[in-house]
């Protein structure tokens, strides 16, 4: 999902969670979770891509297009989020609440977005383990083939992102098989003669 996408669902859910308890004790936990954990991508860019354009536009623009070669993505990942509410649970942090809230908003919501640059899907790649076994080679891990145009403007691309192709060419047709000729088809076999009668 986008970063403004992130921003809206985040803000929405930390009012209605302010709504339904009256408390503003999970608040910042949830932005951190819901909104925040994009850091991830930026020390991603810095230090395993060694990027050092820093400017927001060329950084979004850098993950838009589809040009990492790594992703690390250390906070999006089914096991930390595990253990943080497990955390949650122990202690009954309401900031581990919070940001265990938040990720389990952020997650599925990269899962169905960003899902759809991905003819396999994400589900798995949001586990740290899946990336780890593949190396978090982003060339094993994720196909370019539907990622699209990338509006200029940061507010646009802040909040539209890239879009999903929709030209690809269409895959070939099967190739027809081939007719046996008449020739190589086996021929019937000849009746067998009928034995003739003892004595006649």
């Amino acid at each position: 999902m986008t970063p403004g996408g992130h921003l809206v669902t985040t803000a929405l859910a930390c009012g209605a969670v302010y709504a339904a308890t009256g408390s503003a004790d999970l608040v910042p936990g949830l932005v951190a979770g819901g909104f925040l954990i994009d850091v991830d991508h930026a020390v991603d860019y810095v230090c395993f891509e060694g990027q050092r354009d820093l400017r927001p536009s060329a950084f979004m623009r850098y993950y838009f297009t589809g040009r990492m070669a790594r992703v690390v993505l250390a906070l999006h990942s089914y096991e930390l989020w595990a253990l943080t509410a497990l955390l949650a649970w122990w202690t009954a942090s309401p900031l581990l609440w919070g940001w265990t809230l938040g990720v389990a908003l952020h997650l599925p919501l990269d899962v169905v977005f960003n899902g759809r640059f991905q003819p396999q899907g994400m589900a798995a790649f949001y586990s740290l383990i899946y990336r780890w076994r593949h190396r978090f080679d982003a060339e094993r891990l994720l196909s370019r083939d539907l990622v699209g145009a990338v509006p200029d403007g940061l507010t646009r691309m802040f909040f539209a992102g890239a879009a999903v192709r929709r030209d690809r060419a269409p895959a070939p047709p099967a190739r027809p098989r081939a007719a046996v000729p008449r020739s190589a088809a086996p021929r019937p076999a000849a009746p067998a003669a009928p034995l003739s009668s003892a004595g006649a």
